[in-house]
């Protein structure tokens, strides 16, 4: 959100508010004109007021007034806000704001409803968030208005008689006002909810920056049991799930022997493969330094042992710039028994597969799962270091 200092007192800019508000002014001082030519035009003169008088009294005299109040609104604005600060020009500006319009109210005082139009800088007020320039409006507005209606505040003696062409001018006059008006809060509005999406985007993004690994993109560590424990949830006899881990073989020495650059390049290599060989509902996780996490959404052991070789072999077929020999992966998976909700002894679980294909050669994929035995029973099976399936 925009501001002008560290304290924030607007849901904008109080200097772009302020602005906006100016612009009003000079719009609503151009209607007003206007509105004065046209009441001018319907005159008709009496021995108490003749046509010039009317002029003088109510047109040209006001207008002078009004367009010089609005003058010294601008140059509050524009030449004292490093001066005396925000709090105390956002201050003055309403208080102008009270002056311009009370002597709209005073000249105009045959018109009973004319007073109303004091209320829009209390309506005003309110894009601020301190309270502090709503009291101020509100109290200003009682008090113009209890001044002109007690004559603290002197308001034009002579009263015209209005017809109802008068008080159609007049009431055309206050909706187009209004109508300037709204389009200024409307602004305020659109700019709020603008400023408000860019915000929750970049909230977003930190979110998301917090959650994936800064090198590859994947999820992190945590994120990785995050989503795990979301799926578990979801885990039933319909909703197949299984779990792989991924290990760069021989990781530390293509590092000690083609240098750390190249190691990064080759974790680069091997992520692509990744997410290549996996579908758009899986989640691909960076768990440590070089290894790697997979929770396959939906797929049973089969589907999920399948996916394991497809990217095992990928990576076997690979090569990196920089490397001589050839790049391998060993790979521990399971498939979730619907009942089990815990992830810390589910990765457990895996990460023994995982050791064991590490132990007995590299470069395969150790799966265990579970399925229905004779008995309806979910019993412990293994497709063991070669990568066929036996039951335990």
């Amino acid at each position: 959100m925009k501001t002008m200092t560290n304290r924030k007192i607007a849901y904008v800019s109080i200097t772009e508010w302020n602005k906006k508000v100016m612009r009003w002014i000079w719009i609503s001082i151009a209607l007003v004109l206007v509105i004065q030519v046209l009441l001018f035009i319907f005159y008709q003169p009496v021995p108490g007021c003749s046509r010039e008088e009317y002029w003088q009294t109510f047109i040209v005299r006001p207008s002078i007034m009004i367009v010089l109040e609005a003058v010294c609104m601008e140059l509050i604005f524009r030449f004292l806000g490093n001066l005396l600060g925000e709090r105390v020009v956002t201050v003055l500006f309403i208080l102008m704001q009270f002056v311009l319009l009370g002597t709209v109210v005073a000249v105009h005082s045959s018109v009973s409803y004319m007073c109303m139009i004091l209320t829009y800088p209390v309506i005003f007020a309110n894009v601020y968030r301190e309270k502090f320039f709503r009291y101020v409006a509100f109290a200003m507005c009682i008090f113009v208005y209890a001044s002109i209606t007690y004559g603290l505040i002197p308001s034009t003696e002579f009263q015209p008689d209005n017809s109802r062409e008068v008080y159609l001018v007049i009431f055309v006059g206050f909706t187009l006002v209004a109508f300037s008006f709204s389009k200024v809060l409307t602004s305020v509005v659109v700019n709020f909810e603008q400023e408000n999406q860019k915000i929750h985007e970049e909230k977003e993004k930190i979110l998301e920056i917090a959650q994936r690994d800064s090198m590859t993109g994947l999820y992190n560590h945590k994120m990785f049991y995050d989503k795990l424990n979301e799926q578990l949830q979801k885990c039933n006899e319909e909703y197949h799930l299984s779990l792989i881990i991924i290990d760069i073989d021989n990781f530390k020495k293509i590092n000690d022997t083609f240098g750390h650059a190249i190691g990064d390049n080759v974790i680069l290599k091997i992520v692509s493969l990744i997410q290549e060989n996996i579908e758009e509902e899986d989640i691909a996780a960076r768990y440590g330094g070089e290894e790697f996490g997979l929770i396959l959404a939906g797929k049973g052991e089969m589907e999920a042992y399948t996916v394991a070789e497809r990217i095992r072999r990928a990576v076997e077929e690979t090569s990196v710039e920089g490397v001589t020999g050839k790049i391998t992966i060993s790979l521990g998976m399971i498939e979730v028994h619907p009942k089990d909700k815990n992830g810390i002894l589910l990765f457990k679980e895996v990460d023994e597969a995982l050791y064991e294909a590490k132990q007995t050669g590299k470069n395969k994929t150790v799966c265990r799962g579970w399925r229905k035995g004779k008995d309806n029973e979910y019993a412990y099976c293994n497709f063991g270091s070669s990568g066929i399936k036996k039951d335990v």
